[in-house]
């Protein structure tokens, strides 16, 4: 007597959900984009999935929890592009994301760490324009991998004289203190690429600064200069 061949399992679209752990309106949209299709129909018309679907269906998850989408995820299963190709292209597209998020991050903190700063709406665009432009500048001088040890040696001695002017109680505005402010306003510009809001600049530049460039600027002294600068009109005689 031959045994009947045993028939092999199916699941109505509800199971194949509940088996994979998808919404049944997810696998519909799936079919609707061509990505998933019934193995067959039953004489009512309700679709039957197999146990490829159920593998279709964990490739998608698999995928899309990566962030692909569905497009891409098509041509990887269907072959029409290699799956290897597709995922450096996409570490490159989230490497540029994360470096985004990154100097997002890194904006609000350099706005929100100092405990006595206040950012208001009307300050904002003009804070994150002078970000902006130091970030670019910093960013130039990484890739070219210059270091301006004169640069550096000319602002640690307009911190060193502006403390000077601190210690002996000069006036912010006296002749002294403008000679240091049109220095340091000279060395702004270098850095920064143009001499507007100024006072915003310098302060921006003293948060992102590294700390051995930025060591002895504490706030008085930042608060000294923004006065200092502030006075300044011409240059010095």
């Amino acid at each position: 007597m031959t045994k009947a061949t045993p028939r092999r399992r199916r699941w109505r679209i509800g199971e194949l959900a509940e088996a994979t752990g998808v919404t049944v309106r997810t696998l519909h949209h799936y079919e609707h984009t061509g990505l998933l299709r019934a193995s067959e129909r039953t004489d009512g018309g309700h679709r039957m999935y197999d146990r490829e679907s159920i593998k279709r269906v964990d490739q998608i998850r698999a995928l899309r929890e990566l962030g692909f989408s569905l497009h891409e995820i098509r041509r990887a299963i269907d072959g029409q592009t290699s799956l290897t190709d597709l995922l450096r292209k996409h570490l490159e597209r989230i490497e540029l994301q994360v470096a985004r998020a990154t100097l997002v991050r890194d904006r609000l903190r350099n706005m929100t760490t100092d405990r006595e700063t206040h950012v208001s709406v009307d300050e904002l665009p003009a804070t994150l324009n002078a970000m902006s432009r130091v970030e670019e500048r910093a960013q130039e001088l990484r890739c070219t991998c210059v270091i301006d040890a004169d640069r550096e040696e000319r602002w640690r001695k307009v911190r060193d004289e502006l403390r000077d002017c601190v210690d002996r109680g000069e006036d912010p505005c006296s002749e002294r203190a403008n000679a240091v402010a049109f220095q340091a306003r000279t060395l702004i510009t270098e850095v920064a690429g143009f001499d507007s809001t100024v006072s915003t600049i310098l302060k921006v530049f003293a948060r992102l600064s590294a700390p051995r460039n930025m060591a002895g600027w504490d706030p008085s002294l930042v608060q000294y200069l923004d006065l200092a600068l502030a006075a300044l009109k011409d240059e010095p005689h």
